[in-house]
């Protein structure tokens, strides 16, 4: 069962996509109801530390997870368990530079609709093109494969093997990199979990 949870969702989107879960959900700059500009990953994970009260697990979606990883490396104090869901160490690694190019354009010409049916389905929230662009721009830099090897806490990576977005070899990757790691493949895509109970189902036991 997940414990006292914090929700970070993934780029693109918003907190909805978690709507279907009970606890903290943190809106990254430009997404769903935050309105703020954004300053950076670290200024972001501040934001999300000041949430905190206690332990939490963490669970995060894609960008979300590569900052929920980030947030047990930076602030091991505030995090119990980490889930990742559809998350890679270095999101170049998983996408061509061509293709992401061409993403970035089609978003451009067609709108954030474009990458939300491909990562997701159909999905309405708030997106701010001007402050999301700088948060995919900055992402597109992260590499977070240094903070892995010290990361002691339990991480479950969850992987949906029809991924469109994230394939299912960067969990394997993630699963290696990380000591204290469970993986779990799932069928769907990007987001494969459907709600807190299919959730709590997958950790069960764990």
């Amino acid at each position: 069962m997940l414990r006292n949870p914090i929700f970070i969702h993934g780029w693109g989107f918003s907190s909805k996509v978690f709507e279907n879960f009970r606890g903290i959900k943190y809106e990254i700059p430009g997404h769903g109801k935050n309105r703020k500009k954004f300053k950076g990953f670290k200024e972001i994970l501040k934001e999300i530390h000041s949430l905190t009260s206690s332990k939490h697990d963490v669970v995060g979606w894609s960008l979300g997870g590569s900052l929920a990883l980030m947030l047990s490396y930076f602030y091991p104090h505030r995090v119990n368990r980490v889930i990742v869901i559809g998350t890679t160490k270095k999101f170049t690694d998983a996408w061509s530079k061509g293709n992401i190019r061409a993403m970035k354009m089609a978003v451009k010409k067609k709108g954030i609709d474009f990458f939300r049916n491909l990562a997701y389905g159909k999905y309405e929230d708030f997106f701010d093109y001007e402050e999301g662009m700088k948060v995919l721009n900055e992402y597109l830099k992260l590499d977070i494969t240094q903070y892995l090897p010290h990361i002691k806490k339990e991480v479950y990576i969850v992987q949906g093997v029809d991924d469109l977005i994230v394939p299912f070899k960067e969990a394997f990757t993630l699963h290696n990199l990380l000591k204290n790691s469970k993986l779990f493949l799932l069928g769907g895509g990007h987001f494969p979990v459907k709600n807190e109970e299919h959730l709590n189902s997958i950790l069960k036991g764990c």
